[in-house]
């Protein structure tokens, strides 16, 4: 008997990693392997810090902090080998398949765990988030573990599990305080030993959770289990601009660098007093709270359209499209996706309705995680975690579905098709809409193509982008070339308006200078306050011998971001191969001016501008030097520092090492 169980066990995950092997042959061609932005470029960055030493940082975590540490242990042990930590995560997902064939056992029987085994080595988005520098791929197999090990009466090792994976996704607390409630009230007994059954399940937890919420507290003064960005997360999901998905507020710019710190100067802002980022977050969990009280209409149909979400077969993408993936991938593009697996999962949960006794820890497993997920919002990501248990029931479902036919139960199978018959239109309509993903998925693709160096599929992958923009744009009332007058589709202009960025970014990766700055004043009639297109306009002028058209537009960039220390500096370049040197200087003081903590680098370069300046003013050559021996005590790898040495030689000064 164990060996069968052994042997099965081992089948799951050679075939789990024999497709993924596969799999991993098609993508490493797309150009999407090496390419990384939003958060996975994030996390890779961050685990890039922590690999050259900074281990404790200084800030409360406001990004899940598990998978950047792991990350940069694996970068310090092999390198920045993209295909291999594809590998690893591919692995670790064949042994979710393992864990999943191994509940199923437990739960039922081994056909069951076979069924449900086989299920996760053949469902698509594991593969497609295995695959990806992301976190996401670490829940499943921490959640599954977690429930396992519970099963086993094995609560602390459970709770360390789940713990990790609050880590991961901070929805786990959620997860957690259930399942401690259910063992409570499953202790019986008096209620001293119903409060002391899930101790053990708590403190496992809490052996991974207080050293990180410790931390917190030492570096940034808040007490924090796991990440202070929860409000502002809760708030985006229960919010005026809430529709169910991820629709930040207009105030907010939708990247991970920045979208915690824009909720945090709004915060500031409505208050008018300095905040941590815990109170930050505690300010917008109330806001979420306040207006879900205010609007109990909406709030009941928000939650509904959660609920669907998250029980449809469309992935909502996040970061990256799996429908684009499908196109480098003929493997992913038939294989298992949610919508079946949902659906019999429910048909399994009919058919043992009478055994639900035995059952509860699955159903509340489950109930509990979706309900972690729909209180905030959703993406096809955040519910990886809830499907090995799904498969689980899925697999139970076709097992009764046979042994109904078999034994020609026909008012059982006739009463179970027209559940069915309810269930997949649920399951299969698309209840998302285009306001969730516009274009997004095909942007990334023409950027992916751009760092490829692919640069005609970019551009036409890109044309066709602003053609169907500008369709949509038009069919919501708006004019696809001024967005100030466009009453409507809102939304769809940003997105026009970024098609228009990027085309002209792949027309100058051509060279092809004009065209390019054709396409950034369309984006910029379209996004008139985004310092960067202004500041991409002028690089491209620049390089077409455009000089004053180019001082303009750096000008216009300096003015939409104050702040900005390249808009200031390029312009200082641009002046000074115009002969106007005492512009070039005004301009170079202002960009110290205005960023007091520049970075070593950019400080160089800073010094470097300076003396180069000076240096052509006849009579403060000596000031130029000062510069020069700063620049080069701060980068003596720039590549001007041969020429600021020979200078420093004419001008009989000492010459830095």
């Amino acid at each position: 008997m164990r060996s069968r169980t052994l042997l099965c066990g081992i089948a799951v995950f050679c075939t789990a990693c024999l497709l993924r092997f596969i799999y991993l042959g098609q993508i490493a061609s797309s150009p999407f392997f090496d390419f990384l932005q939003l958060d996975p470029a994030y996390y890779h960055d961050w685990a890039m810090a922590i690999s050259r030493g900074d281990w404790v940082g200084s800030e409360v975590f406001e990004q899940s902090p598990l998978y950047p540490y792991l990350l940069a242990l694996y970068l310090m042990v092999f390198g920045h080998d993209l295909y291999l930590l594809r590998v690893i995560q591919l692995g670790i997902g064949a042994v979710t398949c393992v864990l999943t064939y191994l509940l199923g056992c437990r739960m039922f029987d081994r056909k069951v765990g076979l069924l449900a085994g086989m299920g996760c080595a053949l469902y698509a988005p594991y593969f497609f988030y295995e695959g990806q520098v992301m976190k996401e791929f670490l829940t499943p197999p921490l959640a599954t573990g977690a429930l396992l090990l519970l099963l086993a009466r094995r609560p602390f090792a459970a709770g360390l599990l789940i713990g990790a994976a609050a880590l991961v996704r901070d929805n786990f607390l959620l997860l957690l305080a259930v399942m401690a409630a259910w063992m409570a009230c499953a202790a019986g007994g008096r209620m001293a030993g119903r409060l002391a059954a899930p101790l053990p399940l708590l403190a496992g937890a809490l052996v991974v959770l207080l050293p990180v919420g410790i931390r917190n507290y030492a570096v940034g003064g808040d007490f924090v289990l796991t990440t202070s960005g929860g409000g502002e997360v809760f708030y985006i999901g229960n919010g005026p601009y809430a529709n169910g998905a991820y629709v930040p507020p207009p105030w907010v710019r939708s990247t991970p660098k920045f979208e915690h710190e824009d909720f945090r100067k709004k915060a500031r802002e409505l208050t008018g007093r300095e905040m941590t980022r815990g109170e930050a977050s505690h300010y917008w969990w109330m806001q979420g709270v306040r207006w879900l009280a205010a609007n109990p209409g909406k709030a009941a149909l928000l939650y509904m359209r959660k609920f669907a979400l998250f029980w449809n077969d469309h992935e909502l993408p996040d970061n990256y499209s799996i429908y684009t993936f499908k196109k480098f991938s003929w493997l992913l593009a038939h294989l298992l996706t949610f919508g079946p697996v949902a659906a019999l999962a429910w048909v399994g949960a009919a058919l043992t309705w009478k055994d639900r006794g035995r059952l509860l820890p699955l159903y509340l497993a489950a109930i509990g995680y979706m309900v972690s997920v729909i209180l905030m919002f959703n993406f096809g990501r955040f519910r990886l975690a809830i499907v090995p248990l799904l498969l689980v029931m899925a697999a139970k479902g076709l097992t009764c579905l046979w042994d109904l036919a078999t034994a020609r139960r026909l008012a059982a199978l006739a009463g179970t098709a027209a559940m069915l018959a309810v269930i997949l239109p649920f399951v299969y309509i698309d209840w998302s809409s285009a306001a969730e993903e516009p274009f997004q998925d095909r942007l990334h693709l023409g950027a992916a193509y751009r760092q490829a160096k692919r640069f005609p599929e970019a551009e036409a992958t890109l044309r066709q982008v602003v053609q169907d923009a500008e369709s949509v744009v038009r069919r919501h009332g708006g004019d696809p070339t001024r967005a100030d007058r466009t009453p409507g589709g809102v939304t769809f202009v940003l997105a026009l308006s970024s098609a228009h960025r990027d085309l002209a970014g792949a027309l100058a990766d051509q060279k092809r200078y004009a065209e390019a700055v054709d396409e950034y004043r369309r984006a910029a009639a379209l996004a008139p306050t985004d310092a960067t297109i202004h500041l991409n306009m002028a690089a491209a002028l620049k390089s077409a011998g455009d000089l004053p058209a180019a001082a303009l537009a750096y000008e216009k960039a300096a003015a939409l971001d104050p702040a900005s220390f390249v808009a200031r500096f390029d312009l200082a370049k641009v002046y000074y191969d115009l002969g106007r040197l005492p512009e070039a200087l005004a301009r170079l003081e202002e960009a110290r001016r205005a960023n007091p903590k520049l970075g070593t680098l950019d400080l160089a370069d800073y010094h470097y501008g300076m003396g180069a300046v000076l240096y052509a003013m006849p009579g403060r050559e000596q000031e130029a030097a000062g510069h020069f021996v700063e620049a080069l005590a701060l980068n003596p790898a720039a590549e001007q520092a041969a020429e600021v040495r020979e200078a420093l030689k004419a001008l009989g000064k000492e010459v830095p090492p």
